[in-house]
């Protein structure tokens, strides 16, 4: 699936270059329009990311028919908005119908910014002297759908999803490598997010991406996401040699694009720490805990 997407947007991305460079020529900058000295987005060139024209964010989501697809799930008056008064965060939001929280329908906040990096025994300076497109924040909802025995709600989640998550990566990934950063980066906030952006990010602690393959591997085999994301939330998943709860906080992930960031993933160290940690590590779900929570919480979950 990945791969095919990957493909897929590669060729679209291609097509689109000569228009692209099209409309960026309604403007006359310089570089120091662009970028400022701090590392932030001059908001004055009225560029998304410094870099697209307004013009060109209409053209994809035109490309990739994002507003018939969303009407097609029962939105209306679909409208979007680019904000560009931070110097450091360029904002996006799709909004149905009044410019609401209510009815907002995608909200995606991005940054360019080096990574900041823990004392780690690795050499991270592959890492630490690349700059990324960093997803400060990432919001997908139906905000006229409700939630059913097939759509359980997900920690976090105010709405369903729009089940473009995929997709949508595939587009974040290719404008940071039109922008010429290092790669993707994100820290999400709950453990089944992790999951879901694991199927090409990487966390930059091997001991926490041996907990999400592991998480992946065994527990995902045996039970639902929806079980996995609420048993993660509430403490209910437990190491099998002790049994204490399992310890998952958020923790950075990098989608790498540059061959330095890469190489740290690849390299000799980061496989064997994370072989380490995944060797040791025996889990599984406390469904008795589970279930007192959810008696507990009721309509919460």
């Amino acid at each position: 699936m990945v791969a095919r997407l990957r493909k897929k947007y590669d060729r679209i991305f291609r097509e689109m270059t000569s228009q692209e460079f099209q409309n960026s020529q309604d403007f006359t900058l310089s570089e120091e329009d662009i970028l400022a000295e701090s590392g932030g987005i001059r908001h004055q060139t009225n560029l998304f990311l410094g870099y697209y024209h307004p013009k060109t964010i209409d053209m994809y989501l035109k490309k990739f028919h994002v507003f018939e697809y969303l009407s097609a799930l029962g939105l209306k008056d679909l409208k979007y908005v680019l904000d560009l008064t931070d110097s450091y965060e360029h904002k996006f939001c799709i909004y149905s119908g009044k410019y609401e929280d209510s009815k907002k329908v995608a909200e995606i906040i991005l940054r360019k910014k080096g990574l900041d990096l823990k004392e780690s025994p690795l050499n991270t300076s592959g890492l630490r002297d690349a700059e990324f497109l960093y997803v400060e924040w990432l919001l997908l909802q139906n905000p006229e759908k409700k939630f059913s025995l097939r759509r359980p709600r997900l920690p976090g989640q105010v709405h369903p999803g729009l089940r473009i998550g995929d997709h949508v990566m595939e587009i974040l990934f290719h404008m940071a490598e039109r922008i010429r950063t290092s790669g993707l980066a994100n820290t999400p906030n709950y453990l089944h997010t992790a999951v879901l952006f694991s199927k090409e990010f990487l966390f930059v602690d091997p001991a926490m991406e041996a907990i999400n393959q592991t998480l992946k591997g065994y527990l995902l085999k045996h039970y639902s996401l929806w079980t996995i994301a609420w048993a993660g939330y509430y403490g209910c998943i437990y190491h099998l040699d002790t049994g204490k709860p399992l310890e998952w906080k958020p923790s950075l992930m990098v989608l790498p694009i540059t061959d330095d960031v890469k190489s740290y993933f690849d390299s000799k160290e980061y496989k064997n720490s994370y072989r380490y940690y995944k060797n040791k590590l025996r889990i599984e779900v406390d469904r008795d805990k589970l279930m007192t929570k959810y008696k507990e919480e009721g309509d919460a979950i």
